[in-house]
């Protein structure tokens, strides 16, 4: 599924786990409460999208465009290429489970 478009898609709960969605098409896209642990979404799109709730434990991030992107009680422990840049273009709240060793994460935007 690399590359594939999937703007305004509605992938609430769906079960995404190691699925390879480099480069793909997602903003907008509706992820609230997806399973993407150890999903590939480098230099995916994903401006836009909800994923409040959604599981990214384990998931490649690194290029991932998240810019507006609500990640409202999303677990992102152990992500990987994830940066601060990109977090604080993203929605967080309280509930968001930050990777640990993130540098600033404190400061991201909640």
């Amino acid at each position: 599924m690399s590359g594939t478009v999937l703007d305004d898609a509605v992938l609430a709960r769906a079960d995404l786990r190691k699925v390879n969605l480099r480069g793909a098409g997602l903003r907008n896209a509706r992820l609230d409460r997806a399973d993407l642990r150890d999903a590939r979404l480098g230099g995916a799109f994903l401006a836009g999208a909800s994923m409040r709730g959604a599981d990214l434990r384990g998931a490649y991030l690194r290029l991932a465009r998240l810019d507006g992107a609500d990640l409202s009680d999303a677990r992102l422990e152990a992500v990987e290429g994830l940066t601060l840049a990109q977090l604080n273009r993203a929605q967080l709240n309280s509930g968001t489970q930050l990777p640990e060793g993130l540098i600033g994460a404190e400061n991201a935007e909640r």
